[in-house]
C-alpha cells in the first residue's frame, strides 16, 4: 500500500519546490499553478529561482507541531493541579 501512495504522491511532491520570483510585484508563486504567468501582474516569468525558506517551509506541518505542543503543556498542567491540590 506504501509503494502506491509514493507513486502517487511523487509527481506531486517533485513540483512542489519550483517557485518563480516576479520582478515586477516581489511576488514568489508556483508556476505549475498559474500557468507559467504571475497571479497578481499577469506577466510569464521564466527564471525558476530558489525560494525563501519561509516561501517552501510546510505551514501546515508547523501548525500541528504547535497544536501537539500545546496539547501536551495542557495535560501536564491538568495532572499537575489534580495532584497538587
Amino acid at each position: 500500500m506504501s509503494s502506491v501512495a509514493t507513486r502517487l504522491r511523487g509527481p506531486l511532491r517533485s513540483h512542489r519546490d519550483q517557485f518563480v520570483f516576479c520582478p515586477e510585484d516581489g511576488f514568489w508563486f508556483r508556476p505549475l499553478y498559474s500557468e507559467g504567468k504571475c497571479p497578481v501582474c499577469g506577466k510569464t516569468v521564466a527564471d525558476p529561482g530558489p525560494a525563501p525558506l519561509l516561501v517552501r517551509f510546510d505551514r501546515f506541518s508547523l501548525g500541528l507541531a504547535a497544536l501537539g505542543i500545546v496539547s501536551l503543556g495542557m495535560t501536564v498542567l491538568v495532572l499537575v493541579m489534580y495532584f497538587a491540590g
